[in-house]
């Protein structure tokens, strides 16, 4: 059977020839996995939190030096407010690298009415409105985030009725993606048979080799299944807002004191971690692993090793 191609809209948009999104996972999505993922033929993002512009000036000029394929940046407007946004939207227009942006959530109207020119967006969303109003700003995509995805949840649309609703929303007449649990070709072909433009995947790239998620977080990934996981609310330090799916460890199951467990070393600056924090465990990262946030959607079913970005492309698209 054809390896599982992108359209021409696609192709044009991101440069991938592949299908696939890999989401920008705070913590996680650093230039080394963004750039693993363009390579490869998809398009990689690096995941960006309440970095200060000289950061993010350096993880983009980093991942330039890796990759020359148009890669993106991702933003989370539930944790900046206005003019912060807007101030780094305003920065990442004038980069060379010209990253796409991907809104994790809709911005608020003030926001959207004040995009820079030229800037190139998408949308991701837990509901049809939210894309619809998207595309009505102007983005160039939209996301639609499901129920079986990891980390924190934008709605609560499953994708079998995504799959269901695609045709009435009419998304093969636009750039529509979704989001949520998928992690095989037969499912990657579903959903492009519904009409949707390819997929946005997190949990099976954090669980790579180029990622930056810690190795006890990789492994807890490959070891868990479905039925391991669980939507939450406990790791809402530093992001009260969503829910999150994530694998079911002691912070679930207990309410224990929300000490600090650990600590993260990141642009030469050491931070605490608090139990019940947002925070993922990374390479920089020290203390209760086990303890910590780990995100992890149902695609956790065909993760059953540490493979590379490019394993995990062939196996998603073969």
């Amino acid at each position: 059977m054809a390896q599982i191609a992108s359209s021409s809209k696609v192709q044009a948009l991101f440069g991938a020839r592949l299908p696939i999104l890999q989401a920008g996972m705070g913590g996680v999505a650093q230039p080394e996995l963004a750039a693993a993922v363009c390579e490869a033929g998809a398009f990689g993002m690096i995941g960006l939190y309440r970095h200060t512009l000289d950061e993010i000036g350096v993880l983009l000029a980093q991942t330039a030096t890796l990759t020359r394929a148009r890669f993106g940046v991702n933003l989370v407007p539930f944790v900046l407010d206005a003019d912060a946004l807007l101030d780094r939207l305003a920065f990442l227009v004038d980069r060379p690298e010209r990253p796409i942006v991907t809104f994790f959530g809709l911005p608020d109207a003030t926001v959207l009415r004040a995009l820079p020119v030229g800037m190139e967006y998408g949308v991701q969303g837990g509901n049809w409105d939210e894309l619809e109003a998207g595309f009505d700003a102007g983005a160039r995509f939209g996301v639609l985030q499901t129920t079986e995805a990891g980390g924190h949840h934008l709605g609560s649309t499953a994708r079998e009725q995504a799959l269901d609703q695609a045709a009435r929303h009419g998304v093969d007449k636009r750039m529509v993606f979704i989001s949520g649990g998928i992690s095989n070709a037969v499912e990657l072909r579903q959903v492009m048979q519904a009409g949707f433009s390819g997929v946005l995947c997190g949990t099976v790239f954090a669980a790579t080799r180029e990622s930056a998620a810690h190795e006890r977080y990789k492994q807890a990934i490959v070891n868990a299944t479905p039925g391991d996981t669980v939507v939450t609310d406990r790791f809402s330090v530093g992001w009260h807002t969503h829910r999150h799916r994530v694998i079911r460890n002691a912070s679930c199951e207990e309410s224990l004191p929300a000490g600090v467990i650990g600590s993260a070393y990141y642009f030469g600056k050491r931070y605490p971690i608090l139990r019940y924090s947002v925070a993922v465990p990374t390479v920089h990262t020290e203390g209760l692993i086990e303890d910590m946030a780990l995100y992890c959607g149902t695609s956790c079913k065909d993760t059953h090793s540490i493979r590379t970005v490019r394993q995990v492309l062939a196996d998603l698209t073969s």
